[in-house]
Parts: structure tokens; sequence; C-alpha cells
């Protein structure tokens, strides 16, 4: 946990290392990541980022939980407020955030990177691990919901439908913080409707528009 201090700073100069340090880790790797360049690159010292944090594996494991916070599903999806029409336009409206956010502030694509290519140990192995738990976690309630309001199929044993859900995301996930760079806003945008679309009939009863 960062010291108390980190959250009673500016938010600009919050922001600033945030972003710097998630460039840098992105980049280098928590191994090869230069303390040294994150203060440059945010405009403080050195000095300063011991004074926030109480070594680089701190400060890693802020980046990521602060990412979490803004993209994670779990706080932001009211699960019993679903019902059998809202379910799925529910879900894209996330998913469409999550892009747009991403496209205005490029240090949470950063982020994805880390998750997809953490250390190996200790604690920011950790951190990964456990938001990637919390992500599977949620994703079993959505589809046991989903179920329950007849817009997820329920043909196949829950633990098939996790492992697909959980395939096909990871796989469009990586793939899109991998090549983000590449990808201007609009492009991001529709690759980023596609994918939803190929998830929503991977997932929705038979018979249903689009359902295998």
């Amino acid at each position: 946990m960062p010291l108390a201090r980190f959250d009673k700073i500016e938010p600009e100069k919050r922001q600033r290392i945030l972003q710097s340090a998630a460039q840098e880790f992105a980049a280098a790797g928590f191994e090869k990541a230069s303390l040294g360049k994150i203060a440059e690159a945010a405009g403080v010292s050195k000095a300063a980022l011991y004074y926030y944090f109480e070594d680089k594996a701190d400060l890693y494991v802020t980046v990521v939980q602060e990412a979490w916070v803004l993209l994670s599903p779990v706080k932001r999806l009211d699960m019993a407020g679903l019902d059998a029409e809202s379910f799925w336009p529910s879900l894209e409206r996330l998913f469409e955030t999550n892009v747009a956010r991403c496209s205005e502030e490029p240090w949470l694509t950063a982020v994805g990177k880390l998750a997809y290519h953490p250390p190996r140990e200790g604690a920011p192995a950790g951190v990964v691990a456990k938001i990637f738990e919390e992500a599977r976690a949620f994703q079993q309630e959505l589809l046991r919901r989903g179920q329950q309001l007849g817009t997820v199929r329920d043909d196949l044993p829950q633990e098939l439908l996790i492992a697909m859900l959980t395939a096909a995301d990871t796989a469009a996930d990586h793939w899109m913080v991998d090549h983000w760079d590449e990808l201007g806003p609009e492009e991001a945008r529709r690759i980023s409707r596609v994918v939803f679309g190929a998830i929503r009939a991977l997932m929705s009863p038979a018979g249903e528009r689009g359902a295998p």
C-alpha cells in the first residue's frame, strides 16, 4: 500500500506519477524499470517517490490497483437490478466506457500490459493474481444472473461456460493492449464492438439473434 501522504498530494501530480510509472513498467518490465526514469517523467525527484511509496514493488502494486478501481465492473454494475432487457446493453455500456477511458488515459492500457506480463513472484505478482481472481468471480456471478434471466445459455456446464468466457475475454483484452498503440480511437471502438458481439453470441441461448 502507498504511504498515506500519496493520497493527499494534488490530483495532477498524483496522475503524473501513476502514468509515468505505468508506462515505464510496461516498457521495461518490473525488474528493469527505473525509479529514476519514472521520477524524471513525472517531474519529481527520486526521493519524492520514496516519500510516497515504500519501494518499487509498492509503486507497481499501487499503479495496478488504481487502474483496477477505474476499470473494474464489480462496483459499477448493479447485478440485482438487471433484467432480461437490460442485461446485455448494460454490459455493452461498460465495455464501451472502458475503451473510451483507455483512449483518454493511455496509462490504463499500459497497466493492461502489466497484467498480461506480470512479475513471477512477490507482491507485484500477487496483486495481479488477486485481480484476475476477482474478475473470474465476477464473471461467474454474472453468468449465473444471466442464466436466471434467460439471457445466458444453460446447455453447458457452468465451469465450461466460465472457461469459454474467460478465454474469449482474455484473448481479446490481451490482443488489444498489445496492439493499442497501432489503433486509433475509432478503430479501437470498432474492434471492441465486434468483440462484444462475438462474446454475446457465444454466451447467448440458442435461437437468439447471433447465438450459435
